[in-house]
């Protein structure tokens, strides 16, 4: 199981099974799409300005579109994430 954590409260959860966002610190959840529809992540950086943390802005294609702002700090999970999607679809 992995889980980002977006700036706005947003955050986005893959189980194995289904990739969730969720939206007001977890209590909304927003969307549901099985791992077999995915397609692609989009991850553009943002470089901080004036002393601020930078932040990615990430789209993940599958049946629906989901997007999400993280801060750097959590790149680590992000990238897991996108190593545990892409594992799923080769399997």
């Amino acid at each position: 199981m992995v889980e980002v954590k977006g700036l706005r409260g947003e955050s986005l959860f893959f189980d194995g099974a289904t990739l969730c966002k969720f939206r007001h610190n977890g209590n909304d959840e927003a969307a549901r799409n099985p791992v077999s529809t995915y397609r692609e992540v989009q991850v553009k950086h943002k470089p901080g300005k004036r002393g601020k943390e930078g932040r990615y802005d990430v789209i993940v294609a599958m049946s629906s579109l989901m997007s999400l702002s993280i801060p750097e700090s959590e790149k680590p999970a992000l990238d897991e994430l996108i190593g545990a999607l892409r594992a799923s679809r080769t399997e």
